[in-house]
């Protein structure tokens, strides 16, 4: 499921101060890229992980369409994959990163970890397995910033079902992502971050019709909320909740894709003293026609969409920008 597995990026999570870097504005100006670390590179770093042990579940264990593949290829950055240790009568997975090997614009290291605590196998419903991420380090090539991320999440197959069944069977795949890891920045701050996520799977279309592939991820509380921590610049306390959930689907005919997002909306909202409110709101689904530099964008929510709507609000200032996907 890389295809599609690519997209589980997590929440775009940015400071305030910090959300103009690397991106333009409706106005059509260009800011000048930060190396300055950002709230985004931990939920960036974290997500890959679980990208990556899901790619290995679905195409190795689990089989990449309707039978186990014979072959399988480690994710990037990964150079051995140790199956040896038993815990609790299950095989516990050790994927080893190697720093020689650039994914992409990354380099990355240490080691990350997966294993059965209850069911039988990964697609049963009910199976659980726990993610641990140990000195798990991801290297920016363009700005030299390390990330290092410690901590472990659970992730519950709540329905049962490996991914690529969502458009075999037809049939809805839900994940349940509970945790908290820390995240060490490279001048060696530390902030904590919590997961409370649903990321669910599921076919508007008939049996093997790829077009029809849909991924959702929302908050898993009762309100919504998806993301809890602290904030690089201040320490301050943020949480980050959904308004409607993250929806990718499937614009093109085959399992390539491209999945587009074409629906989002999130506030991250953050708790800074004497400062009321203080909040960033994401809006995705946003139709841009950058090649024309008096266009604003339009709202759309389909297949064209491209570019999300972020408005900044601190105290009585407010200020919106926009930034392709």
């Amino acid at each position: 499921m890389k295809k599609l597995n690519i997209f589980i990026i997590g929440l775009m999570v940015f400071m305030v101060g910090m959300i103009t870097a690397c991106k333009k504005n409706k106005d059509n100006t260009t800011t000048t890229a930060t190396s300055k670390p950002n709230d985004q590179q931990g939920s960036s770093a974290a997500d890959g992980v679980i990208d990556n042990v899901n790619d290995f579940i679905n195409n190795k264990i689990g089989g990449g369409s309707t039978k186990r593949v014979a072959t399988y290829n480690l994710p990037c950055g990964v150079v051995l994959l140790d199956s040896s240790t038993i815990s609790g009568g299950y095989k516990v997975y050790k994927m080893q990163y190697g720093s020689q090997t650039p994914c992409g614009y990354q380099k990355k290291s240490g080691q990350v970890s997966f294993v059965l605590i209850n069911g039988t196998a990964f697609n049963s419903a009910g199976a659980t397995f726990k993610l641990t991420y140990t000195d798990y380090v991801v290297v920016s090539l363009a700005t030299g910033e390390t990330t290092t991320i410690n901590g472990t999440l659970t992730i519950k197959n709540v329905n049962g079902g490996y991914i690529w069944e969502a458009v075999t069977v037809p049939s809805t795949i839900t994940y349940q992502l509970r945790g908290t890891f820390s995240v060490t920045y490279s001048d060696g701050t530390v902030r904590a971050r919590s997961y409370y996520q649903l990321r669910t799977y599921s076919n508007t279309s008939t049996a093997g019709d790829w077009k029809g592939l849909t991924l959702s991820i929302g908050g898993d509380t009762l309100t919504n909320v998806y993301e809890i921590g602290k904030t690089y610049d201040g320490n301050y306390d943020y949480q980050t909740e959904l308004i409607t959930n993250f929806k990718w689907s499937n614009c093109g005919t085959t399992y390539a894709g491209p999945y587009i997002l074409k629906a989002a909306h999130a506030r991250m909202n953050l708790t800074i003293p004497l400062v009321t409110p203080a909040y960033i709101d994401i809006e995705g689904g946003y139709y841009w026609n950058y090649s024309n530099v008096q266009a604003t964008p339009t709202l759309v929510n389909d297949c064209t969409t491209d570019a999300y709507k972020i408005t900044t609000v601190v105290s009585t200032a407010t200020t919106s920008v926009y930034q392709l996907y």
